[in-house]
């Protein structure tokens, strides 16, 4: 029979604070309470605990603060937060800093008790760990901490794309219900306001699309169709322009005449050309410019996007296709994004057999080249649109 934790919960509401003891209680936790950042951090000093359960958001000294306090106090000490809203930004951040477990509000107690579980397995590991020393047993946590911090990612995405997906739903219902007019006329500003609400649904709603498919990976069912390279490129296109002549950004491109047939999911392609752009676009100097050239080869159609951009750093030009993580590529202004699109964009290339690369030199741009195969046998070629963004 395990012996009973010890643990500090730490929120900023007393009533939270006080249910989660109760609950932790009633399952034979030794719990002792703080109502803040730094009366946690007072208190664990005092007397150490086995667990700390923290709110993120909080007044003084937030969860992270505490977070990276108490790790450098104890470095294999089981630190779990709580979020009311699954928050991609403050998730990840507790995750990258050492968090090893999650608990969202409103509480559910079978998820409790698996986490008072989880963490007894890692309090008995790492009790060998504090007295053997052993490089062997080190190596063991180690690779349990990165299984279990994989697991943790994977169940914060289907939690978050169940949990959002709900309202979204309800959302757009209601919104496309003001939008065509079926409750009524509406004013000029409040046609304006809902145009604004629109757009922020959409991207809400992409994002959520872009998420479910980041915790697929491989198992992605794609729905092939035979289009060209042109009309890949041209769709992108339409969503790149606005955003580049706001920057007054030159965007050119070199299609050939002849068609460069393809046979891929159509969504994904041109989402994987839109992240690229997107990048292309934000990340270059005002009156840039950004060159898109499709040729043809044998056995592949390759798309080259050149921009004059500020670059990306050596050590950082693979990283930038690992999932949340965003060079620090400063222009004195922030840039907004989830830190997804480069890794869904190589994703999606590669699930059609493809290759995307890229190389980069500091102050003087990023060339990504995005190769995908041609079709084997015979298709059918849709009609090209006759709309063109160019």
């Amino acid at each position: 029979m395990p012996a009973p934790l010890d643990v500090l919960v730490v929120d900023d509401e007393p009533k939270i604070c006080e249910l989660l003891g109760q609950i932790l209680t009633a399952r034979g936790c030794a719990v002792r309470l703080a109502y803040d950042g730094l009366d946690a951090l007072g208190k664990f000093q005092q007397q150490p605990a086995e667990v700390v359960i923290t709110d993120i958001k909080m007044p003084k000294l937030s969860g992270i603060e505490l977070l990276r306090e108490l790790k450098h106090l104890d470095p294999l000490l089981n630190i779990v937060v709580i979020t009311a809203y699954p928050s991609i930004e403050g998730a990840v951040a507790a995750m990258k800093e050492g968090a090893c477990d999650f608990i969202t509000k409103p509480f559910d107690v079978a998820q409790i008790q698996a986490i008072i579980y989880r963490c007894q397995q890692r309090i008995s590991l790492s009790r060998q760990l504090r007295t053997a020393g052993e490089g062997a047993l080190k190596l063991e946590e180690l690779n349990r901490r990165l299984a279990e911090l994989n697991d943790l990612k994977s169940q914060f995405l289907a939690t978050l794309s169940h949990e959002v997906n709900t309202p979204l739903c309800l959302m757009s219902e209601w919104i496309y219900l003001l939008s065509d007019g079926t409750l009524g006329q509406l004013t000029a500003e409040q046609q304006q306001a809902l145009d604004v609400l629109i757009g922020a649904y959409e991207r809400l709603h992409r994002l959520l699309q872009q998420l479910i498919d980041l915790m697929q990976g491989a198992q992605i069912t794609l729905r092939r169709q035979a289009i060209t390279v042109q009309e890949l490129v041209k769709q992108a296109l339409a969503s790149a322009i606005p955003k580049a002549a706001a920057r007054t950004i030159t965007v050119m491109a070199h299609l050939p005449e002849e068609p460069q047939v393809v046979e891929v999911d159509q969504n994904r392609c041109v989402a994987a050309l839109e992240f690229v752009l997107d990048n292309a676009i934000k990340f270059n100097h005002e009156h840039g410019r950004v060159e898109i050239e499709v040729t043809g080869e044998p056995e592949t159609v390759r798309i080259r996007i050149q921009d004059t951009g500020i670059g990306i750093p050596p050590g950082e030009r693979e990283r930038v296709f690992t999932p949340f993580y965003q060079v620090d590529r400063r222009m004195h202004r922030p840039h907004d994004g989830a830190g997804i699109g480069l890794t869904l964009a190589r994703r999606y290339v590669e699930l059609h057999g493809g290759t995307l690369t890229l190389t980069s030199e500091v102050d003087r741009g990023t060339t990504v080249v995005v190769a995908l195969r041609r079709p084997t046998t015979a298709v059918t070629l849709p009609a090209l649109s006759s709309s063109s963004p160019m």
